[in-house]
């Protein structure tokens, strides 16, 4: 410890007494490791500048590093006021070496990706800035005001450094007519297919991404889907997102693809829209630089189409209803892709609790189904929409295993990774039937069906054969489905629930039965199979119900005529809230008196009568048929 304090002493005052002209040749000088550079910053005083990437394979850091950093006015920025340490990925890293890497960069709140962090000398987060600068002293003015305005708990979700203690207002605003409601409820079968576009893997904020372009997302491969596509199901509308780096990029990639898209809504009538924090903008955001986002986010997407052109929805993975609320009385959208159903422990954030099919937020939480009239203290005039329709018994299963993935359905990535493309079709029609066979229809009087395949997958998954195969598959046993983009299935489904009384749905399913064991699976799908008996489990049987009061799950092992036990009591009469303010939350849940993933002791399946009578009584009431799970 001596030796590294008398290092970093050492270098520290190097750099308070080297020759101007040298640091004017020099880069930043970095202290490492980052502990060391900690320790300085808590002995002087001085804030840290953290650089966190992976100048190996991201050409952004690799920028960063050889053009910003080497700039003189930084340079000598940097060597009065600042501690300058990095935090950077390595092929080349041990084990351990990751992991202690990783326990930093997650105390920044920095998941997988780059950027640059401004921590007080206590080494708390007070600021995030970007590696793609407009000019050094842009750059340094910001990273001054982050300090000027820091506060000492640090601050955790990321704002631009513009919008600090500020809010946010609208060059514009918009409004739309309401409709004119429908006295029949929805009727049919559709599909929401969406397909995101985006620079990086993860473009949490403005100022983070991972890794470089993704190459496949280019215009050869958009006009082969698209084509594919319609050629595989005639007259098909699908949605397009596009993420704040995709929309800005000037790769040339980006920028041919971006010219695509008025050839889309044209010749196809697609929807274009703006993808806000690539699935979860809440958690990272905080809520005016979320609005902000929106704002001119949807203003990009609107000048790259053109004509006057306007998205009627967002997706979104997860929403804050304050969110919500925005885009609806400021930018006048009211369809969003704004819950992922059963999202629990897996991809950073949590969402269990919600609604399979869409329906209108409570002001309290965008989970929650709003409990009064439209127009009403707790109405939210916006259709949330599930992202990924998923298997009902995958949906019970908690984040990834060895071999399962909780999210197995009608997505292309846990079917085709986890089964094969052949077998993972079985699983795409088992899910499907499960929503659209005719019994479920007639009772819920329509079958929906939502999924998002990112561009990028395309080429990776195999497009050829996956998805034609799929859809020309729902068109011959289901030839009334209709294929609409968000905002347009958003608007029907609108025109047919004024509100959220005539939410009342049934489902049921067994255990996918045309799935064969790992040995035969194997030479199907050599090296990919796997085999999870408690989703691929025939005997067994799950029963759903959802209605604006409250969802309620049975299962039961039907060969043996075994007890429907209670697997899912949530109730939406609740007092629940979002996570709020400026601190990272990964539970957005709503979990109440027994909830399907069995996270808690308490969510063990249980007789019916275990429940409390009063709760009996009001799902008697909704479902009388239910008289037989009280002996």
């Amino acid at each position: 410890m001596k030796e590294t304090m008398k290092y970093t002493f050492t270098l520290f005052a190097a750099l308070l007494l080297a020759p101007l002209a040298a640091l004017h040749a020099a880069e930043l000088k970095w202290i490492e490791p980052f502990d060391a550079a900690k320790q300085e910053a808590m002995q002087t005083g001085k804030p840290l500048f953290v650089f966190i990437g992976n100048t190996e394979a991201c050409k952004d850091c690799q920028a960063f590093t050889n053009s910003v950093c080497t700039q003189k006015e930084l340079v000598e920025f940097a060597a009065t006021n600042l501690i300058c340490t990095r935090v950077l990925s390595s092929n080349g890293d041990s084990k351990d070496e990751r992991w202690k890497k990783s326990r930093i960069v997650e105390g920044f709140n920095m998941p997988t990706s780059h950027a640059v962090i401004i921590a007080n000398a206590d080494g708390k987060r007070i600021g995030e800035l970007s590696t793609a600068q407009p000019s050094v002293a842009a750059f340094i003015a910001d990273i001054k005001t982050i300090i000027a305005k820091s506060v000492p708990e640090g601050r955790l979700k990321y704002s631009e450094v513009s919008m600090f203690d500020k809010t946010f207002v609208p060059g514009k605003t918009y409004t739309s007519d309401p409709p004119k409601f429908s006295a029949e409820p929805l009727k049919g079968r559709y599909i929401n297919f969406m397909t995101a576009v985006r620079l990086h893997s993860w473009e949490n904020t403005r100022a983070r991404g991972h890794g470089g372009a993704i190459d496949p997302e280019t215009p050869e491969v958009a006009l082969k889907m698209r084509r594919g596509l319609a050629e595989a199901f005639p007259g098909a509308r699908i949605t397009w997102a596009w993420s704040w780096g995709a929309l800005n990029s000037m790769d040339s990639k980006f920028v041919e693809l971006r010219k695509l898209m008025p050839q889309f809504v044209n010749e196809y009538g697609d929807e274009m829209t703006v993808w806000p924090g690539v699935y979860f903008e809440d958690k990272f955001n905080t809520l005016e630089q979320a609005k902000k986002d929106l704002h001119e986010g949807l203003e990009l997407v609107s000048r790259m189409v053109g004509n006057g052109y306007r998205p009627k929805s967002v997706v979104a993975g997860h929403m804050s209803v304050e969110d919500m609320k925005y885009l609806a009385e400021i930018e006048g959208i009211h369809t969003v892709q704004g819950q992922i159903w059963s999202q629990f422990n897996i991809d950073g954030q949590d969402g269990d609790g919600g609604i399979i099919y869409p329906y209108y937020p409570s002001k309290d939480h965008f989970l929650k189904p709003a409990q009064g009239p439209r127009g009403g203290d707790d109405f939210v005039d916006m259709v949330n929409v599930d992202g990924w329709t998923v298997d009902f018994f995958a949906g019970r299963k908690i984040g990834i295993g060895k071999d399962y993935n909780s999210r197995v359905g009608i997505g292309p990535i846990e079917t085709a990774v986890y089964y094969g493309t052949t077998l993972g079709l079985r699983e795409i029609m088992h899910v499907t039937d499960t929503h659209f066979n005719d019994k479920t229809v007639s009772e819920n009087g329509y079958g929906f069906l939502t999924v998002n395949w990112e561009l990028g997958l395309f080429p990776w998954l195999g497009p050829k054969d996956y998805l034609p195969n799929w859809l020309k598959a729902v068109r011959e046993k289901y030839p009334d489905t209709q294929m609409l983009t968000l905002g347009e299935f958003g608007d029907k489904w609108r025109e047919h629930n004024p509100d959220n009384s005539r939410i009342n749905l049934k489902f049921v399913e067994r255990g996918n039965g045309n799935m064969p064991p790992l040995e035969e699976g194997l030479k199907i799908s050599p090296n990919k199979y796997k085999f999870d008996a408690q989703i691929f489990c025939p005997e067994m049987e799950i029963r759903w119900y959802f209605n604006k009061d409250f969802r309620f799950a049975t299962i039961q092992n039907w060969k043996e005529n075994g007890p429907r036990l209670v697997m899912d009591y949530t109730r939406y009469n609740q007092p629940y809230k979002e996570p709020s303010g400026n601190v990272i939350e990964r539970h957005w849940d709503i979990l109440d008196i027994i909830n399907q993933k069995e996270s808690r002791p308490q969510d063990k399946p249980k007789p019916f009568t275990e429940l409390p009578a009063d709760e009996q009584a009001k799902i008697l009431k909704w479902y009388p048929e239910l008289k037989e799970l009280k002996p």
